[in-house]
């Protein structure tokens, strides 16, 4: 009987002694690893989540994150106990406007021409004035922009080869010919790319030549583009000549046909601006960079607004 007695109260002992030892082991690993650790991950060290503190700035950048932070959801906030609701129709289009890829490209190219235009504002400014301060700063931004949506273009010519294709089938060699010189753009300008990291090497061209030489490409790019816009046009006129009742006939038709002269009309005005910033840019004729830089931000605009839709 005593043995009897006696072994579930040593089972019961036994079981809670493992218990504690499975409690404890994740936290033996959690200290382990931690132990392995190069730098402190939670506190004393300047990188870690609560830094020693040096001075007030210091404590400043540090709050900087979770303050932005906090004002955002504090924002969201305000606007629930107006509204009722958390959701938003321009916040969800401002969103999906900027989560396509091409949208994201214009929005940077506004940028990047924007510092181009400080920075030819800057050059008629006498040295002393304050703003000279920030002129590295604006070209880096500049620079850092550029690059960034030259790495982004990778694979922008795939949807311009079976057009290609289908305008030499059709014989419609303008198209072709407008395909044929962007595709050749896109791949050169990849090319400029490897240049640039040193991963290609060319004995007669250094890699800022090799892309002002690809400029010359995008300017006659340009220049087609102009040219199928305006025979868009004009074909949309011959058909409502002929009372085609695509273009003629109701008011949607005629509505319709007036946007579509429109938009081709809005692209006209935008390749007469690229073409003078790629002039500009392959320096085949110099200009000024401040003007330069205001017809980029309008004709990036201009693109920009395409992906709003």
């Amino acid at each position: 009987l005593k043995v009897a007695h006696t072994a579930p109260r040593h089972g019961r002992s036994h079981r809670l002694c493992t218990d504690i030892a499975a409690a404890r082991d994740p936290l033996r690993k959690a200290a382990m690893a931690l132990s392995m650790l190069d730098t402190p991950l939670v506190r004393g060290h300047n990188e870690a989540y609560l830094p020693p503190i040096k001075d007030g700035a210091q404590a400043i950048q540090l709050l900087s994150g979770p303050a932005v932070m906090a004002l955002c959801v504090g924002l969201q906030a305000l606007k629930k106990s107006l509204t009722g609701t958390n959701t938003s129709d321009l916040y969800q289009r401002v969103w999906k406007c900027i989560s396509k890829a091409e949208a994201r490209d214009k929005a940077g190219r506004i940028v990047q021409y924007g510092c181009r235009a400080m920075q030819g504002f800057l050059a008629h400014m006498s040295p002393e004035h304050p703003l000279q301060a920030w002129k590295a700063a604006i070209a880096e931004i500049q620079t850092t922009l550029a690059w960034a949506r030259r790495t982004h273009r990778w694979g922008k010519e795939m949807p311009h080869i079976p057009k290609f294709v289908k305008a030499l089938t059709d014989g419609d060699i303008l198209e072709a010919s407008q395909c044929m010189v962007l595709i050749t753009f896109l791949i050169q300008d990849h090319m400029y790319w490897l240049l640039k990291v040193g991963l290609l090497k060319f004995q007669n061209y250094t890699a800022i030549q090799w892309h002002r030489r690809n400029l010359r490409f995008i300017t006659l790019s340009h220049v087609l583009n102009f040219s199928l816009c305006a025979r868009a046009i004009m074909r949309i006129k011959d058909k409502q000549a002929k009372k085609d009742p695509a273009y003629t006939g109701s008011d949607q038709a005629v509505q319709k046909a007036n946007s579509e002269i429109f938009d081709n009309k809005k692209m006209m005005f935008r390749y007469v601006l690229t073409f003078i910033q790629m002039l500009h840019v392959s320096q085949v004729k110099q200009m000024d960079d401040w003007y330069i830089g205001l017809m980029g931000m309008m004709s990036a605009f201009i693109d920009l607004s395409k992906q709003w839709a």
